[in-house]
């Protein structure tokens, strides 16, 4: 649940976004005449619905203020999180902690990828989880430098995420028995009932 905070800069945010629409929308570009007949009517619009607040300012002002805060929050709404995108940028920044290196041990991974931007609302339990989700393999021993024998990740591996899957064959629809509209090697070119003529 959203605290008092982030719902205060959620709706700040929101309302300059809503603003600009508003901006464009009666200001469209390059059509001046369109932009003249919008604005006019906005400012035909404004005086009725300040009369109509004036006279109930109970209702409607709290209604009109209570929208308006609606449409900001909606419109500030963070954009929807892409599983691709978010695996790759794990398998990137894995691999940019990772440098010229062969790979790089789960002690030393955790508290730097945990440090950086991208692990700055994970724990150690989401970002192992994290791992797995992006089919990243974990060995069980491997070795970095002058240590071994500890768990870790290795450059090929994620490279090999990173690469684009290689495209499906596509099956040859041509017959397997001859090349289509010719006869197959039995019939020898003769319809049933010539053979048995000729015999």
């Amino acid at each position: 649940m959203a605290t008092l905070r982030e719902t205060a800069s959620r709706i700040e945010t929101g309302s300059v976004i809503l603003a600009r629409r508003i901006g464009h929308a009666l200001t469209p570009e390059g059509r001046p005449v369109l932009a003249i007949i919008r604005i006019g009517a906005a400012c035909l619009t404004v005086p009725p619905l300040y009369a109509a607040i004036e006279r109930s300012p109970l209702i409607l002002a709290p209604l009109a203020v209570g929208i308006w805060c609606r449409r900001a929050w909606h419109a500030s709404a963070p954009a929807p999180i892409d599983p691709e995108q978010t695996r790759r940028q794990l398998i990137k920044a894995v691999l940019e902690l990772i440098g010229d290196r062969p790979g790089i041990h789960l002690s030393e991974l955790y508290p730097r990828l945990l440090a950086s931007p991208y692990g700055a609302r994970l724990d150690e339990t989401r970002l192992r989880a994290a791992l797995t989700d992006a089919r990243i393999t974990i060995h069980r021993s491997m070795r970095v430098g002058d240590v071994e024998g500890r768990s870790g990740i290795k450059r090929t591996d994620l490279e090999a995420l990173l690469r684009p899957a290689p495209l499906s064959p596509v099956p040859d629809p041509s017959p397997t028995d001859g090349d289509a509209g010719q006869a197959t090697p039995e019939s020898g070119g003769e319809r049933a009932g010539e053979r048995a003529e000729s015999a």
